[in-house]
């Protein structure tokens, strides 16, 4: 049986001994614990800090590609879209204005020339008809009007009418036909198809 001497001595070490013995193991460890803690939070934070600064290196980059490359094609696109845009303009004015050509009234009709008045009683003879037509200035046979164009009647074709019959030929003949309509009436549809067609 435990004397109770001995255990009052116990008792008393435990509350005055165990304090004093574990202040003394914390001053002198303290100083490790503490530099363990503060190179774990380093670590920590330099951690974090290499994945943000590793992210915003892969963001730049991604930036930098997408500027390099992303606007000319966006640009080539917006251009392509516009041209597409502007010819389908073309080609729908160019067919509104054959449809007016083709729906227009026909000419005033000729007025009859007067009867001759008599002069000193004897009656100016009356002169044949059509000798006071205005002579064309070009003949109006289609082939002295446009030589070389592969396009019979070329002048009395409307514009929608022209489109139609400039697919199936050949580089050259679509030269002359762009050479021929650019000096004479620079309708800007057949052009169009043209220069589409040529692309």
């Amino acid at each position: 049986m435990t004397d109770p001497k001995d255990r009052i001595e116990h008792t008393l070490e435990v509350l005055v001994y165990a304090p004093i013995g574990v202040g003394m193991y914390l001053k002198d460890m303290g100083p490790t614990f503490v530099n363990m803690f503060v190179a774990r939070g380093r670590a920590e934070i330099d951690r974090r800090q290499a994945q943000v600064q590793q992210r915003t290196t892969t963001a730049r980059s991604i930036g930098q590609v997408a500027l390099t490359f992303g606007v000319p094609m966006v640009r080539q696109r917006v251009e392509r879209e516009v041209d597409s845009a502007r010819q389908r303009a073309q080609s729908f004015l160019g067919t509104i204005g054959g449809s007016e050509a083709a729906n227009g009234t026909s000419p005033a009709p000729r007025a009859e020339p007067a009867p001759a008045r008599a002069v000193n009683g004897a009656p100016t003879p009356t002169p044949p008809p059509g000798a006071n037509d205005p002579q064309p200035a070009e003949a109006k046979s289609p082939q002295a009007v446009d030589p070389g164009l592969p396009i019979p009647g070329y002048d009395a074709l409307s514009a929608s009418q022209v489109v139609e019959r400039l697919t199936g030929l050949s580089a050259d003949e679509l030269d002359a036909v762009r050479s021929y309509e650019a000096s004479h009436r620079k309708r800007r549809t057949i052009l169009g198809k043209i220069d589409q067609i040529s692309a």
